[in-house]
Parts: C-alpha cells; structure tokens; sequence
C-alpha cells in the first residue's frame, strides 16, 4: 500500500482498495475508446435522439448501442425522461477530459517544465520563478496541478479533530515530520514517542504561551501523568530530534514528508482554535518549511527540555517503571 492511500485511510478518508480501481478502470476504459468518447462528448448537451446522434457521429447501429451501454454501465451517462445525459460522475470525467485535450495542446511547453525541474544549475526558488512566468504563455490552468496540486484531504472546525488529523499524519510519516505548535497536547506528544525509533527526522518547535512557567506545569504532569516526564526527556535527547520555543507563535501547523499539511486557522484575535484543514500539495508544503526554518532561527531552547532533565533527575526510578 504506498503511502497515499495509507495516508487518507487513516484520516478516515474511506478506500474500497481493488473495488475502488475497478471502478476507475471501467471508466477509464470506456473512455478509452473513440466511439464511446464521441458519444460521451456529445451527451453533455443530451442525447435525445439516438437515430440522429449515429448519423453524426456515423456510427452504425451496433458501435453506437455497445458503446452506449458501456457508458451506462461505468456510471459516466444516464437516461433522465428519453435523454441521456452525463451522471455527477460524468461531468467530472468530462470536465478532467476537457483538461487533458488543453494539456496536449500544450505539451511542448510542458516538456520545457520537466527539462527545468531536472535541472542542476537552479535554486527551486529560480525553477518556480521561470515556471510562473512560462504559465503566462497559457499554461496557467495547469501551474496548480503541478507536483501533485492540492489535494483536500480534509477540512476540520472541532480542535479535537486536529489532534486526531495530527496523530494520523505523524503514523503516516516515513522521512521527516515538523511540527510548530500553539498547543502543548499530551497526545500528539505521546504519537510523537511512538514513533521515535522509526528513522524519521523531527523538528518541533513549541508556541505555547502556557509553557513559560515550565517549573510549574512539569511538577503539575508529574503528579498527574508522570509517564510524561519521561516521554518529554526522551524526546528532547534523541538525536533524530530538533526543538526550539517561539513567543507568538502566529498558528499551528505540521508537514510530513515534504508533501502532506495540516495548519491551524486560529481565530481572529489569536486566543483560540477555529478551524483546520490537512491538504497533499509539495510546493505548499515546502513554503511552510520555509517559514519552520525562519521561526526555528530566532526560537530559544524549550523550557521543557532542561524542565524534563531536571525532574526524571530528581524523581525515584520506581516512578517511570511503566515506561520499561
């Protein structure tokens, strides 16, 4: 399974594996014939008379009804009072054909894209700069789809729901999750430990306005979580693991593998949460490490680092004797 359909399986985007791409098949073939797709083309105003619409197309009687039923069986056409005419399905099939035909039209300056992207001698910021201004010679439909495009994966309005997302993304991490966080949650803290081992590369830089009475809150989750303690100092001392603080923090927002987002929409005098939303686009994904890095240059160390040293220090070994 790559790691797309295990990444929206487990953001609960649901994915019925080989029946899924059966379905996409039968379509894709259908429309893969010429007959079906002149018949396809032409039900987007309606077919209302199938007599009229073989002579247009000349088609014979055969050709036309066996390309017409394989329509109706991929789901692409329907009959609605004597016409037939493009399902829901249908006019987006239609509408991604329409796309392809301009794509074509303009594959030359396509194939100049690829020949820039493979280059050696450009920064990204160079590469993504000549892009845009090729897209001016009319390929501006396509600049979006580019690397992926963004993909909506979801979009949330409950914070625990974020919580949720967030865990699911770092489960789905294979190279290098970061993470800049407003909120300090015991769960996203604990998915991090879990996958600790995993190879991957972490960089977590903390917001919370609540963190700068360190003493106090990891005396407090050492009375009531003191597994916690333990996770925090583990954490903080792996190699595999980059940390900083930031005041302001402006919203929260996590990026695995340089591809797959989830940001925080706060609300409007910043105290709380709003809304969130977790989308798969690269070039989205590699302008919020951009931002990551420049907050991480001013961040200071996380109070919790020397806080969570200090008191698995401090506290009996029998306290931590869950975590063995």
């Amino acid at each position: 399974m790559n790691q797309k359909v295990r990444l929206t399986t487990r953001l609960g985007i649901k994915s019925d594996g080989d029946k899924q791409y059966d379905k996409i098949e039968r379509a894709l073939s259908t429309l893969a014939n010429k007959d079906a797709l002149k018949i396809f083309q032409m039900a987007k105003e309606g077919i209302s008379c199938s007599t009229d619409a073989m002579k247009k197309l000349n088609l014979t009687q055969k050709r036309y009804y066996m390309r017409l039923g394989d329509l109706l069986k991929a789901n692409l056409i329907h009959k609605d009072d004597g016409v037939y005419k493009h399902t829901t399905l249908g006019s987006l099939f239609y509408e991604v054909i329409k796309l392809l035909g301009q794509a074509v039209d303009k594959q030359e300056q396509l194939e100049l894209i690829d020949k820039i992207k493979r280059s050696k001698n450009l920064s990204a910021e160079e590469q993504d700069e000549i892009i845009r201004a090729l897209a001016k010679g009319g390929i501006d439909k396509f600049i979006n789809l580019i690397d992926g495009g963004i993909n909506p994966i979801g979009i949330v309005y409950k914070f625990e729901d974020i919580v949720e997302g967030t865990i699911k993304l770092i489960e789905a991490a294979e190279n290098e999750v970061y993470i800049a966080s407003r909120y300090t949650e015991n769960s996203i803290v604990e998915a991090i430990f879990r996958n600790l081992n995993r190879g991957i590369k972490w960089h977590l830089l903390s917001g919370d306005k609540n963190n700068l009475s360190q003493k106090i809150r990891m005396l407090s989750t050492l009375l009531s979580h003191p597994r916690m303690i333990k996770i925090y100092y583990d954490i903080f001392r792996s190699e595999n693991v980059r940390t900083g603080y930031v005041e302001n923090l402006p919203f929260s927002f996590i990026i695995v593998d340089g591809r797959y987002v989830g940001i925080e929409i706060p609300k409007p005098e910043g105290e709380g949460f709003f809304a969130g939303f977790f989308l798969e686009n690269k070039v989205f994904a590699e302008k919020l490490i951009e931002i990551f890095n420049l907050l991480m240059a001013r961040a200071k160390e996380d109070p919790r680092k020397e806080a969570s040293r200090k008191y698995v220090g401090k506290a009996s070994q029998e306290i931590f004797e869950d975590m063995k």
